[in-house]
């Protein structure tokens, strides 16, 4: 196989959304801190505004992924204000921490930003699996990010949660990688169900590794951009050699991923 070193269309070519400006999804709800916000609710003496609204919808649109449907702003808003009606001081404590989060996104590096959406959902997905054991139902905001970015496994005893587009950002490095030699990566769904069936026996470190993967797409991505034409040739004919005789490209991905840490550390 030809090893491709010029120029031609790589994913590198498209920003990453958490790389964008904004740090959320492209289409997501816009965030004006200047603009007035009016009161959509009040009750015991205690005010909800939609400003306020707003900032929860993005946040759910950056756990989700993806800017939502107008039906889903409309029902999480909704579920929201009635939950602000019923227990007013219970609802704007579980807001506050939400938007104030949602305003330092803009102010984090693109690494930073996975970072954090990486913890918030470990947290809030582990927060409901407490709540449905309870017997309760998932929160108004959960509820709308399962329908898009639903968990996929979860092991309570590390803490760990692998949700679905950890799965895509798996398979979009080896788009990435693989694609520096000209080589195509094997279908999403056929990579997906094999490495979720390889988490039955995987260790921690490993597990950990793939629940991680958007961070570590970002980490590939920043540090093949800073590489030379030099380096990236020669980056490339290594990957089609590894390719070429691996029973298994995803440790040659792998394996590339953790040199871009280690530049970059």
């Amino acid at each position: 196989m030809t090893v491709q070193t010029g120029h031609h269309p790589s994913p590198l070519d498209t920003e990453h959304w958490l790389e964008g400006p904004t740090g959320f999804p492209a289409g997501g709800v816009v965030l004006d801190p200047a603009e007035p916000s009016e009161v959509v609710a009040t009750s015991r003496g205690l005010t909800l505004t939609r400003r306020q609204l707003d900032e929860v919808i993005a946040f759910t649109e950056f756990l989700a992924g993806r800017a939502l449907p107008g039906e889903d702003r409309l029902e999480l808003a909704a579920d929201l204000t009635d939950a602000f009606d019923d227990t007013p001081k219970a609802a704007l404590k579980f807001l506050r921490p939400l938007t104030a989060g949602v305003r330092r996104v803009g102010s984090l590096d693109p690494l930073r930003r996975a970072q954090r959406r990486l913890q918030a959902l470990t947290t809030t997905y582990v927060v409901e699996q407490r709540r449905q054991s309870d017997g309760d139902e998932l929160s108004p905001v959960m509820t709308v990010v399962s329908r898009y970015n639903p968990v996929v496994r979860q092991w309570a005893a590390s803490g760990i949660v692998l949700v679905a587009d950890a799965l895509t950002a798996r398979w979009e490095q080896h788009r990435l990688v693989l694609g520096l030699a000209g080589r195509e990566p094997e279908p999403f769904d056929q990579l997906a169900r094999r490495l979720v069936a390889r988490t039955d026996r995987a260790g921690k470190l490993e597990v950990a590794e793939l629940a991680a993967a958007e961070f570590r797409l970002l980490v590939v991505r920043r540090y093949l951009r800073d590489l030379g034409r030099t380096a990236t040739g020669e980056l490339a004919a290594e990957i089609d050699r590894a390719a070429a005789s691996a029973l298994d490209v995803d440790i040659v991905v792998q394996q590339v991923g953790h040199r871009a840490a280690l530049a970059l550390s």
